[in-house]
């Protein structure tokens, strides 16, 4: 979708609610003579049998003046051109969409070598048993260095394994607090980053941390990030069987999964799956339209599925996104995966739907992270 031009496909199912090789690591070319172009875009790509297609719907959105094209390159595995995105830095986030035990990866992205200046996201999808399999999905891309507000920070790790404590090169990160970003393996698949404290004029604001992971690579792997501001994360295969692997991060607090800070309306929060109880399910949030924690809540609609409504951000346009988390004491390994079911305006508000699966596909209460924005002029 051309940036400025705001066109509102509603299809038919989708009124009130939307129906739902080794990776090289991304870094910027030797001599590369282009600047940070501030590149931001998401992408809801619903067409996943159809070869190419230009993304011509409402609930996507790119910064630059170009299309989106989505290719389909064999099962389960997706290019996304975001056209004149000319950008070898940033985060590239995905996760899958339609309500299935289907979760998704980043393969890799780049600038593209021939036919224009455009960034290419690799994307690969896979079925509860490992296999790929076709899905529609969301993915996002920012690579944002300023902010008005909060604190934003995300980063792509370059090695699977690394050797004692590891500084991630400038190419693949950014701190809006000017720090270093650093991590180390624990054991297998398990890590922890290291990133600066919050400034401390942040400290005096009532919030809720944001975070979202997503696994690197071309193979059936899901990582998971834990509470906030322990920052471990832990990888394991489509068993649950902890493997090496390389992942993304955005971090942040009073900032949307784009890295915005102002301008849309966006909220975040978490439903704590493991303590559901009595038909009910709590969590936490922040709501950019209150500018302070809560305005959002959840519903248990039955096992593993979950109804989350952010206060005051309903908008025709707009994008959600989640994450099965960890639970909360960070010996414990992940439980299994979290997919988009659904999104979309209610009244003055906005309703995310979500379905969580322990590993091979049975449904299970799980922690779910969701987030959701709209776009810059909403």
């Amino acid at each position: 979708m051309r940036a400025g031009r705001w066109r509102a496909v509603l299809r038919a199912g989708m009124a009130g609610l939307v129906v739902g090789a080794v990776l090289a690591p991304p870094a910027a070319a030797v001599g590369d003579p282009l600047p940070n172009l501030g590149v931001v875009a998401t992408v809801w790509a619903n067409q996943p049998t159809t070869a190419e297609y230009v993304v011509n719907n409402g609930y996507s959105w790119s910064s630059t003046e170009g299309d989106i094209v989505v290719r389909r390159t064999g099962t389960g595995a997706y290019t996304v051109e975001l056209q004149h995105a000319a950008t070898s830095t940033g985060v590239a986030h995905v996760v899958a969409y339609g309500g299935g035990p289907v979760h998704c990866t980043v393969a890799n992205w780049y600038r593209s070598l021939l036919g224009g200046n455009h960034l290419l996201i690799q994307v690969r999808c896979f079925a509860a048993t490992g296999a790929p399999v076709d899905s529609r999905f969301v993915a996002t891309f920012t690579n944002r260095q300023q902010i008005h507000q909060g604190r934003l920070a995300w980063f792509t790790t370059d090695q699977a394994a690394p050797t004692g404590v590891h500084t991630i090169p400038a190419s693949l990160r950014y701190d809006s607090t000017g720090g270093e970003i650093r991590y180390e393996r624990l054991g297998t698949g398990h890590y922890k980053f290291y990133v600066n404290r919050h400034p401390e004029g942040e400290r005096e604001h009532p919030y809720f941390p944001m975070t979202h992971v997503t696994a690197l690579g071309s193979s059936a792997v899901n990582c998971q990030i834990s509470w906030p501001d322990s920052w471990h994360v832990r990888c394991t295969n489509a068993a649950g069987n902890p493997v090496d692997a390389r992942f993304a991060v955005t971090y942040g607090v009073r900032i949307d999964l784009l890295g915005h800070a102002a301008g849309p309306r966006f909220a975040s929060g978490t439903l704590y799956g493991e303590d559901s109880r009595d038909g009910r399910i709590f969590g936490d949030a922040y709501n950019s339209t209150l500018g302070t924690y809560g305005g959002g809540w959840g519903v248990l609609l039955g096992t593993g599925r979950y109804e989350m409504t952010f206060e005051g951000t309903g908008a025709m346009f707009g994008t959600a996104f989640v994450n099965a988390h960890l639970p909360h004491f960070d010996h414990l390994p992940s439980r299994g995966h979290c997919v988009l079911a659904s999104w979309g305006r209610s009244g003055a508000d906005t309703v995310v739907r979500v379905n969580c699966y322990a590993w091979l596909g049975v449904p299970a209460n799980l922690n779910a992270r969701i987030s959701y924005t709209t776009w810059p002029a909403s």
